[in-house]
């Protein structure tokens, strides 16, 4: 039983093996330390046991792809003296005391994160532990310095979800190499506002561009924290704000187009004096099929050499390989009226 031990590696001289059984992907193995006499150690009076206590502890060491349970019987002790009365429990030395983890547990989690493709999710499955208690034993061993500050940062947030106020936490970069400078486990102003506060005013000072998003918080950071940057919104934000409005643009006017002819459709009904339904009109015809044209990246869009025969013989002139010539065709949709709305 004693090999068990040294294959688990345990180092515990007085740590016994009474039992092990095999319960579904469970692995359950039962230690005791050996019966010996016990002293106090306050006064030195002889010390009896108050009977056995079984605790539970997790070890990772061997699993093959089983849950490995370590079940301790520990004796409680009391001292005979009657003006003393310690009382202690029995120490394993492979196990902290109140910890339901092994010693070697943390030495494992913090090996698995060299793995920058493993997620916390993810080691914490492998180990049978929470997400919050293998990002606390990072933290526990690991400290990372923060870099110095550049002239050009970034920042930005990370989706985390750790804990109902640190859903995103913010990163800081340095613009020029994209390497992180440091990151914080939220970005509420409680948490910012005392790290910005903690750097020096001289460091801060040497920032003269700080890039984000149009989150309002972060363009104020250059106001409280960096009073000689320009705040710079990354291209690749106002390009999805550029596109967006252009988007919601030709909705609006799509929208427009179909109402005209909902009510040109209605009028030549009561006309008529019965159902009429019309095809659909050159106008929502261009803007529902051929919108990704003022969307689209020009260098995305696929040109052909010759003209490509579509169904409505009134738009054959249209789709052809040059590009100018397609934007003048839906140009022609947007009366003066709407593009100045659109510039407005």
């Amino acid at each position: 039983m004693n090999s068990i031990i040294d294959l688990l590696d345990l180092e515990d001289p007085n740590a016994v093996v009474t039992e092990t059984k095999i319960e579904g992907n469970v692995k359950t193995i039962t230690f005791e330390t050996r019966p010996s006499i016990h002293f106090c150690p306050q006064c030195g009076f002889r010390m009896h046991s108050r009977g056995i206590k079984q605790r539970k502890v997790n070890h990772p060491v061997l699993q093959d792809n089983y849950q490995l349970m370590i079940i301790l019987k520990q004796r409680r002790w009391r001292c005979t003296n009657p003006e003393c009365l310690f009382e202690m429990n029995e120490h394993f030395n492979f196990v902290n005391r109140y910890r339901r983890n092994t010693n070697a547990t943390d030495m494992l989690i913090i090996d698995a994160f060299r793995d920058l493709s493993a997620t916390a999710a993810d080691i914490a499955r492998k180990f049978y532990l929470s997400d919050t208690q293998v990002l606390d034993v990072f933290d526990r061993y690991v400290k990372l310095d923060r870099l110095p500050l550049t002239d050009a940062i970034s920042v930005d947030e990370v989706f985390v979800d750790m804990a109902p106020k640190c859903k995103y936490a913010l990163v800081i970069q340095d613009f020029h190499t994209g390497e992180p400078i440091d990151m914080l486990r939220s970005r509420r102003s409680e948490v910012t506002e005392p790290y910005f506060a903690s750097i020096s005013r001289e460091e801060r000072l040497r920032v003269r561009y700080l890039i984000s998003d149009m989150y309002n918080p972060y363009l104020q950071y250059v106001n409280r924290y960096f009073p000689l940057a320009t705040p710079v919104v990354d291209s690749f934000h106002v390009i999805q704000w550029l596109i967006r409005e252009l988007d919601n643009f030709i909705r609006a006017l799509l929208k427009r187009f179909k109402e005209r002819d909902r009510l040109r459709q209605g009028q030549l009904s009561m006309d008529l004096h019965r159902e009429v339904r019309l095809p659909l009109s050159d106008e929502v015809y261009l803007l529902q099929n051929y919108r990704w044209i003022l969307l689209k990246n020009r260098k995305h869009i696929r040109y052909y050499p010759v003209v490509r025969q579509i169904k409505r013989c009134t738009f054959r002139q249209i789709i052809r390989c040059d590009f100018a010539a397609q934007l003048r065709c839906l140009g022609t949709l947007l009366d003066a009226e709407t593009a100045l709305c659109f510039h407005k």
